[in-house]
């Protein structure tokens, strides 16, 4: 056997490392490139004000330095009992019509949030639920299609997913899925302490009941639905996020907070570990 002979191996060996080196490199590219307008998101409100929405009213949703889940600032809502309240801040993404960008990926969307009702907070006699955030599908027309939203039973305080369809004239088109908690003690609202909210939404293929939902409250798992027709027969994706106060039942009084959102398409308490590239070993 020549020495050249042998060198050919090492070669080999030396172009298929190079190889996987570059192919990683396109796709970790890939992924960047592929990522959903907007996304991720992260508004902790350090800065004191609303910027990183994109709108909506607050005549009594403020910033406070009162009581933040962690750093300085949170965001408040006063309601008043006899009054109702609809205060709100949007935030856009994807392929949104303010937006018309790149589309959330078919991976899915997570949303995670930290939720507070003060001590003595009183949920509303005359109403089944009471909201905390939304996730939109919204059509061309930026029309809502479809929602998820982080709902609070009144009667109970046990948190409590709501799928809802709405028509194009902007009708109501009915309540889906019931998203209710089914594993383990439904986790309920802890009066003057922070919770941590962690949804995961997975689109269905258009026509197909295959669609993901996941909640977890406080770290624990509370709802995992694998066939959930989340936009049923269409292609609206989720494009947009709603921080909610909207209260009709003038019998809801206290104050409600909100803290250090993120919404993204990998989830935010999972470490991304690139793969170690190969150790190259140098050949004459």
């Amino acid at each position: 056997m020549t020495r050249e002979s042998l060198r050919l191996p090492l070669r080999d060996s030396f172009m298929g490392k190079i190889a996987v080196i570059l192919a990683s490199s396109l796709v970790f590219a890939a992924q960047a490139l592929a990522a959903a307008t907007g996304l991720p998101f992260r508004s902790d409100f350090e800065n004191n004000n609303f910027d990183e929405w994109d709108g909506g009213p607050d005549e009594t949703m403020t910033i406070t330095s009162q009581q933040a889940s962690s750093g300085r600032y949170s965001v408040q809502a006063v309601m008043t009992r006899g009054q109702p309240t609809d205060n709100y801040k949007d935030y856009v993404f994807g392929d949104h019509p303010r937006v018309r960008g790149t589309p959330v990926s078919s991976s899915g969307l997570w949303l995670a949030y930290d939720s507070k009702f003060d001590e003595g907070f009183q949920f509303g006699r005359n109403s089944a639920v009471h909201k905390s955030a939304i996730i939109n599908f919204e059509d061309e027309n930026g029309r809502r299609r479809y929602q998820i939203i982080v709902n609070v039973f009144n009667s109970t305080g046990e948190y409590f997913l709501e799928h809802l369809k709405w028509n194009a004239d902007r009708s109501f088109g009915g309540a889906l899925n019931g998203l209710e908690q089914h594993i383990g003690t439904p986790a309920k609202v802890r009066l003057g302490q922070w919770d941590r909210i962690k949804l995961f939404i997975k689109p269905n293929t258009p026509g197909r009941a295959d669609g993901i939902v996941r909640l977890w409250i406080n770290g624990e798992l509370k709802v995992d639905r694998n066939n959930v027709p989340l936009r049923e027969g269409t292609n609206y994706n989720p494009n947009k996020l709603i921080m909610s106060n909207y209260v009709t039942d003038t019998t809801t009084s206290g104050i409600q907070r909100w803290d250090n959102f993120y919404l993204g398409e990998t989830d935010p308490d999972a470490s991304t570990v690139r793969p170690r590239p190969p150790v190259l070993e140098s050949v004459e």
